[in-house]
């Protein structure tokens, strides 16, 4: 962490005109979208289960984006209301299949210290631990949501609620990952500064050293809040979990 950097301030005037405005004009965010040669992260993988450890791109990936938020820190920040919070330690937010539209979300903290066997263990131990958990949030709401029966209301309780960084830290980390088993996807809705989402790793034709090949590929795709971070800051982060996960670690 970037010791120069204030942990929390409160956001200036011409801060809470633009997010206001962003917010008006919904939604408030950006796209970036960059190919990633997964040649060497597949071997990685390779070589992880032959030690008959269980990974997967996903892990590389929750590995990934963590170090690329603590190799920018001025990219890790939460905003909440008028306040903008910079954690120490990063907790990634990754979207877990539920019941319903709305994935629940695992946070796994202090992601960017954590080894991939780690990530593979913690993932695999509390997924269902994170489903119970949405089931039984799901079964309150159906039976004591009416107490809240105004749309506006609820609305007018969740603003309230978003507006705590310590709420939005809770449920969702301090930036959030997901997968989807498709060539890429994009979110408009999330509580963290942006939402990486990764697809389907598949074979593509690209070109490498001017000669075409075939090599497997991942499309990421962030969904960055614009009132948060801009398009600049968004494109060095995204470089940033794409030289993670081309990386040759031996």
């Amino acid at each position: 962490m970037d010791d120069s950097l204030p942990t929390e301030e409160t956001l200036d005037y011409a801060e809470r005109w633009l997010r206001d405005g962003l917010e008006v004009l919904r939604p408030a965010f950006s796209v970036l979208q960059t190919s990633v040669d997964m040649t060497n992260a597949n071997s990685r993988l390779e070589r992880l289960r032959g030690q008959g450890v269980h990974a997967t791109a996903t892990h590389l990936l929750v590995q990934a984006t963590a170090r690329a938020l603590r190799a920018n820190p001025r990219l890790h920040q939460i905003v909440a209301g008028i306040r903008r919070q910079r954690p120490e330690r990063i907790d990634i937010g990754l979207s877990v299949t539920g019941e319903t539209f709305v994935a629940p979300v695992m946070v796994i903290e202090g992601a960017d210290r954590k080894t991939v066997e780690d990530l593979v263990e913690e993932t695999t131990r509390r997924a269902p631990e994170i489903r119970k958990a949405d089931q039984d949030m799901l079964r309150v709401l159906r039976r004591w949501g009416r107490l809240v029966p105004f749309a506006f209301l609820r609305r007018a309780l969740l603003r309230r609620l978003f507006a705590s960084a310590t709420f939005r830290r809770k449920g969702a980390g301090t930036f959030q990952v997901s997968t989807v088993p498709l060539d890429w996807a994009l979110s408009s809705a999330f509580s963290t500064a942006g939402v990486l989402i990764a697809g389907q790793t598949r074979s593509r034709v690209v070109a490498v050293d001017g000669a075409v090949a075939i090599r497997p590929v991942m499309v990421l795709t962030l969904s960055a809040d614009h009132g948060v971070w801009d398009g600049r800051a968004a494109a060095r982060f995204l470089a940033a979990v794409k030289t993670e996960l081309e990386a040759d670690v031996t």
